[in-house]
């Protein structure tokens, strides 16, 4: 069985608050500070602002999700075959198809192999690698195979941070904790999960804890569920079961008026959690039949969510128990995207799918389409918005900067990456932080 419990390494044999290792020994967490090697750490012992969160990019699309910029002042030109806006470009050490993440003036990202799963921490200027670190929990039952697809790999959830510490989640099951000197605060496993294509679904945080949307297997199986782990211990502070089979995407965490809410999609529920207590607050079911990869948006106190072969559904997100009668404002079945997950933006909903098609629905009309607006490339990264534009990004590489009207699909620019690229952007002042295949790039003005 999975074990809810911080791995124990090294020499340690207790723990006040909770024990793991770093690269310099025995951890010993106290409150805010820890001994690593007999050295004294001191965390900070409050948590950032709501208004340093927001203008970071902490988590998968960045706060709540949303692929929404803070910043206006990005670059809409590149090319890497010239280095035309590239600040500059890192390769990454290991394979990994997880977005990057940032915190001031450090970009995380994680990378494995079968055997081998490690963090890595960048320099949000300069691109230099700060510090890469190997994972040191295994997985209780390795002997078991870890099925990943060439699409997923064994690093493929994006990382979470809440501005103390940075968090990563494997195809395996390992989960971790960084502190941002790159010392291992602590690492356990949730064991290998089932799941046909590997784990995919990033971390989401919360006030000091952890999110983790671990679906899998058959729905019938009872294995799916849904944690908040103590970000500074590794210990389940609660676990909730899900009836739902394998998916791949990610939870979100909005606040709805003065109640936050976990938001996560399966197969066939959009449900919402306590972030509290994990209690389940609404459910609808509006997702079946569909192996659900794209992850929902909130906007205009709305839940939006979509998947191929299913419905994008705008519900109203102030319901109790099982909504599905009452709460879905408006439905449409054009346009469904497999894996890209939705845009809001004031006006419009924004769909892409796989194969290149961009679709804009009416937000406040019903779900009215407007138009469809066709590109010659494959997409799984995600639709940002940067201001009025829509920022692409294609699987190859090729770029589009476009803005959406009622009418029509104005294309800005176009640019190219020079290299595969199946991750989304993270957007801060100025400067676009993207993954590729090989490399962490850095675009901006000089």
């Amino acid at each position: 069985m999975p074990s809810d419990r911080g791995k124990r390494v090294g020499s340690c044999r207790s723990r006040p608050t909770g024990v793991s290792m770093a690269a310099t020994g025995c951890v010993i967490l106290l409150g805010a500070a820890w001994l690593i090697g007999g050295r004294l750490q001191v965390a900070s012992p409050d948590r950032p602002s709501e208004e340093e969160f927001r203008r970071s990019w902490p988590s998968f699309r960045g706060p709540e999700g949303s692929g929404v910029s803070a910043y206006t002042n990005l670059p809409t030109e590149w090319d890497a075959a010239t280095e035309k806006g590239i600040l500059w470009k890192t390769r990454t050490p290991l394979p990994g198809s997880n977005s990057p993440i940032v915190w001031k003036n450090r970009v995380f990202l994680s990378g494995a192999t079968k055997d081998r799963r490690e963090v890595f921490c960048f320099d949000s200027a300069t691109g230099r690698i700060l510090w890469r670190r190997k994972v040191s929990s295994e997985s209780p039952d390795a002997a078991q195979p870890i099925k990943v697809s060439n699409d997923t790999g064994f690093a493929a959830p994006t990382m979470a941070t809440d501005g103390r510490f940075a968090y990563a989640m494997f195809a395996n099951g390992d989960l971790t904790a960084f502190d941002f000197a790159g010392n291992e605060v602590w690492s356990r496993s949730l064991g290998v999960p089932r799941n046909h294509y590997g784990h995919a679904s990033s971390l989401a945080t919360y006030n000091g804890r952890v999110i983790v949307q671990y679906d899998q297997g058959k729905a019938s199986d009872d294995r799916s569920k849904l944690l908040a782990v103590d970000g500074a211990t590794g210990k389940t502070v609660w676990r909730v079961s899900r009836p739902v089979p394998a998916s791949w995407s990610s939870p979100i965490v909005v606040r709805n008026g003065l109640r936050p809410l976990i938001i996560t999609c399966s197969d066939p529920w959009v449900a919402a959690y306590a972030p509290q207590s994990g209690a389940e607050v609404w459910r609808v079911d509006c997702l079946a039949p569909a192996e659900v990869g794209p992850s929902p948006v909130f906007s205009d106190q709305k839940i939006f969510a979509a998947n191929d072969y299913a419905s994008l559904s705008a519900i109203r997100a102030n319901g109790s128990g099982d909504v599905t009668e009452t709460h879905i404002a408006w439905s449409t079945d054009v346009g469904l995207p497999d894996v890209c997950s939705p845009l809001a933006t004031d006006q419009f909903i924004l769909l892409l799918a796989s194969h290149g098609t961009l679709t804009c629905i009416d937000k406040k009309e019903g779900g009215q389409p407007l138009w469809e607006e066709g590109f010659e490339a494959d997409f799984t990264s995600s639709p940002s918005l940067v201001g009025n534009r829509v920022y692409l990004f294609s699987r190859e590489g090729k770029a589009w900067v476009v803005e959406p009207t009622r009418e029509k699909c104005n294309r800005i620019a176009e640019a190219d990456l020079g290299e595969k690229c199946v991750t989304s952007p993270a957007f801060q002042n100025g400067r676009i932080y993207i993954r590729g295949k090989e490399h962490l790039f850095c675009i901006g003005k000089r």
